[in-house]
């Protein structure tokens, strides 16, 4: 007589349901990556737009590649753990002023930090120039919730950037985008920023692993209900 195994049955349930959702995350994940895709390669085949003030950065130019006139803050941020090629080293921030006030993150790009004990010296353009570089939004990677500041610090060495925070340092209100400078700018270190950290294809492949060990589960689960009935 077969004897219906609870525990079996709940245990097999509980983690194909939790594979099966991690399958349809990575599916949802693979269809956001995708139309952010296509949005990047759009923009990207527009035209360089001149921004001439504020009131032209809003979010339909996001992805944009863009040029503003303007002139460098004097306070640098270095965002740390950035390697390059297999090279430690540091992101470099800085605030840019444009003409009428306002004022935006601009990340330079990336620069070797082999020594620990002294932060890389960079040379920065003074006076009003012009820059050329993509206009892309805040991303969760540089988010973070209460990073403690050392006081007048220059460059001054951060985990990650949090606008508040650079807001409250600098003493200057921020917009909410970052422009990653391209290597065609004169002020520009190695760019080594990516629009996306997974392709859609990558996000659709994890998909279909999930959804592989969902079927080894239930092929699994019925060769285990075969045998209990043959005891």
């Amino acid at each position: 007589m077969l004897v219906f195994n609870w525990k079996a049955f709940i245990s097999f349930t509980t983690l194909f349901i939790f594979v099966l959702s991690l399958g349809i995350w990575q599916i949802n994940r693979g269809y956001e990556k995708k139309e952010l895709e296509h949005t990047y390669f759009v923009k990207q085949s527009m035209p360089v737009e001149e921004i001439k003030n504020n009131n032209d950065l809003k979010t339909n130019k996001l992805y944009r590649n863009i040029v503003i006139e303007g002139s460098y803050h004097d306070q640098s941020f270095y965002v740390d753990n950035k390697t390059n090629q297999g090279k430690a080293g540091v992101k470099v921030v800085m605030p840019f002023d444009l003409l009428d006030g306002s004022s935006i993150l601009v990340s330079r790009g990336w620069i070797p930090f082999t020594n620990r004990n002294i932060l890389p010296e960079i040379d920065t353009p003074s006076g009003v120039i012009k820059i050329q570089g993509i206009l892309r939004p805040v991303s969760e990677s540089f988010l973070l919730e209460d990073e403690e500041m050392q006081p007048k610090q220059n460059p001054l060495l951060v985990q990650s950037i949090n606008l508040k925070q650079i807001s409250d340092y600098t003493k200057i209100s921020l917009m909410p985008f970052i422009i990653e400078l391209s290597e065609l700018s004169p002020s520009s270190f190695v760019s080594t920023w990516k629009p996306l950290n997974l392709s859609s294809m990558r996000h659709f492949g994890y998909a279909a692993q999930w959804f592989g060990l969902g079927l080894v589960l239930i092929v699994g689960y019925i060769f285990f209900l075969r045998r209990g009935s043959d005891k």
